[in-house]
């Protein structure tokens, strides 16, 4: 599938995801410029078919076209630029290099569970579906389905203790 089709499907499923993150952190008025902006550099990426995590890789193209527009909004100010700004800029790294860590142990997690479980895990967490749709989808029974789930949660959850110990 080309870029063009592939970036069609990816707006249908995560669009509104998209501007919701984008409305979190940039001005009502320039959420639309910078979704377009988004999709425009995706669409000049060399191959999306490669790309694990669709909805993760989206969330970071819009990131970086967030980053790069709140920097020509500011003119380089020397005095502005001090201890408490650098401290900032150093947590924001530090909190998007977690959420990549994160998110490579729970692909590496999914990866062990068996597909009847990843199937169930993808339509509760990705999709919000109840439980009932998911055992009439997948033809299982509501307790296999809560089993599958509660076993999911202990393994994410393990992953993701993994990475950040309490």
């Amino acid at each position: 599938m080309g870029n063009g089709n592939l970036l069609m499907t990816w707006r249908t499923r995560w669009n509104r995801n998209l501007l919701r993150f984008l409305g979190s952190r940039a001005r009502k008025q320039d959420i639309e410029d910078l979704a377009q902006e988004t999709y425009l550099r995706l669409l000049r990426a060399r191959d999306l078919d490669d790309v694990h995590n669709p909805e993760a890789y989206l969330i970071s193209v819009a990131s970086h076209v967030i980053s790069e527009w709140k920097q020509r909004q500011q003119p380089f100010d020397s005095a502005s630029f001090d201890e408490t700004s650098l401290a900032a800029e150093r947590i924001d790294l530090e909190a998007e290099a977690d959420a990549r860590t994160s998110q490579r142990r729970i692909d590496e997690a999914l990866a062990g569970v068996s597909p009847m479980m990843h199937a169930v895990l993808l339509l509760r967490l990705r999709d919000d579906r109840s439980c009932k749709d998911i055992a009439r989808d997948l033809g299982l029974s509501e307790r296999q389905v809560k089993r599958q789930l509660a076993h999911g949660y202990e393994i994410l959850r393990r992953a993701l203790q993994e990475v950040s110990p309490s």
